[in-house]
């Protein structure tokens, strides 16, 4: 889980710094500069977290039950129930992203993979791998 201190900032300190940085991610202009953005601001393990949140979100999407999610992405069921909520309540962002995905058809891709994974779950389960 990341830390944040503990000293708290002002809330004016707060919202300049969060608007200087959503600035700076809206004004990326293609994915080499996105990436390389991500690699300077996100360790490997933020990386994979965030991605995994997305996949979480798009699997619910497609109604795949959350064992399965739990065991293809390798996450918690408690983690697969509180992106259910967060994406319920909070999840236009999750929205924009599944939207931008299917442009790029990388969506297909996400899923076939999935599925795939899914497959050797159930195999792995019946002992048949």
């Amino acid at each position: 889980m990341t830390h944040i201190s503990r000293l708290k900032l002002s809330e004016k300190t707060s919202n300049q710094i969060l608007n200087s940085f959503f600035y700076a991610l809206t004004h990326i202009k293609n994915e080499k500069e996105m990436t390389a953005f991500l690699e300077a601001f996100l360790s490997n393990t933020e990386k994979m977290m965030l991605a995994k949140r997305l996949a979480v979100v798009y699997l619910l999407k497609e109604r795949v039950e959350d064992s399965k999610i739990s065991e293809t992405l390798n996450v918690t069921r408690e983690t697969v129930a509180r992106l259910r909520l967060w994406s319920e309540t909070k999840g236009s962002g999750y929205q924009v992203a599944i939207f931008k995905l299917r442009e790029k058809k990388l969506l297909e891709e996400l899923k076939i993979l999935a599925l795939k994974a899914v497959r050797q779950v159930i195999k792995g389960a019946s002992g048949h791998i």
